[in-house]
């Protein structure tokens, strides 16, 4: 019988998606989470007696880690925090940056030699009004954001690894869309949509469905492409024009207002003090906002070129589409 795949963040965004196609393919899948994970909700969405293994760990932990995955076949490590909070800046980086180093020296210690890594558009270079693509090189300076550090940071040791013997593939997508935690990361867009935000921000994004980077995963993985990484982004759009297509799914009505450049600074000091009253998170900081204001675009198109000159055609799965089913799953919670 083939040998597993071994997936970190198996619960989140990704990882449950990732779960879902390699076990529908035939894969034997091991699954790392921590104490406190919903493993029940993945368990599911997937048919009775699966073979998916759940194994206790943590990314800090690096001893965990060479226990989970020893024996197995390749790692699909899409672990991280994606979090704007200043109170959040050292956990990220213990968990993206110190926590991949982490899987990278696992995998060498174990013998498991291919990786495919999760990362980010927040590890490129960000140039407001210019098309981003692979080749964008981060840069440091004002405006860059703790998380943003930390998948640059986390990449570097995925690079490192390669150089010491690994197998790697890197995809760093854009906005993630589908069902999961609506707690957190993108999944807040739909809670926060549904309970009613009257203003949206003026800047636009790229956005790409959590199916489109499992499957991107997969195909890079099983075709034995290496040592490239790959910007995953089916659309550019608008911020006002992604939000209403979210409340349109959710049946509810859609921001009207701009945030103009000097209400950002009222609105994410007005949710710090809310937050210092209630103790309740705030639903945007300062960077947060100050990024929404900012005009990105992105260039997803190499993950298509390369898979075709393999023989695998690519095809990016719409964002209204993604944002459907996600709404779907939100209302059924």
């Amino acid at each position: 019988m083939n040998k597993p795949d071994f997936i970190t963040g198996a619960t989140g965004i990704v990882g449950r998606e990732l779960v879902m196609q390699l076990i529908k393919s035939g894969r034997r899948v091991v699954a790392l989470h921590r104490e406190s994970s919903d493993i029940e909700s993945i368990e599911d969405l997937i048919p009775p007696n699966s073979p998916l293994i759940w194994v206790i760990g943590d990314l800090n932990d690096q001893e965990s880690l060479e226990v989970a995955m020893k024996g197995c076949a390749r790692v699909f490590h899409t672990a991280a925090i994606v979090s704007f909070h200043p109170n959040d800046e050292e956990a990220i980086i213990a968990n993206n940056a110190e926590g991949t180093a982490n899987v990278v020296n696992a995998m060498l210690h174990t013998g498991v030699t291919d990786l495919v890594h999760v990362s980010s558009v927040s590890a490129l270079g960000h140039v407001e009004g210019e098309i981003i693509t692979e080749e964008t090189p981060f840069e440091e300076g004002r405006g860059v954001t703790a998380y943003a550090r930390s998948k640059y940071r986390a990449e570097l040791e995925v690079w490192r690894g390669q150089e010491e013997g690994l197998n790697v593939a890197v995809v760093n997508p854009t906005i993630i869309i589908g069902p999961g935690d609506f707690t957190r990361s993108s999944g807040e867009i739909f809670s926060q949509i549904h309970s009613g935000i009257p203003f949206y921000p003026k800047g636009s994004n790229g956005y790409v469905s959590s199916s489109d980077v499992a499957k991107a995963c997969i195909l890079l993985a099983d075709n034995g492409v290496r040592g490239e990484r790959f910007l995953l982004n089916s659309e550019n759009l608008r911020y006002r024009d992604l939000l209403t297509s979210v409340a349109n799914s959710l049946n509810v009505k859609a921001p009207a207002k701009p945030i103009k450049p000097w209400m950002a600074g009222v609105v994410w000091r007005a949710f710090w003090l809310l937050e210092k009253l209630t103790g309740k998170r705030a639903l945007a900081t300062k960077a947060s906002l100050s990024m929404a204001q900012l005009d990105m675009r992105y260039d997803g198109s190499k993950l298509g070129t390369v898979l075709a000159e393999l023989g695998v055609v690519w095809t990016y799965e719409p964002v209204k589409s993604a944002i459907t089913r996600t709404a779907k799953a939100y209302l059924s919670v």
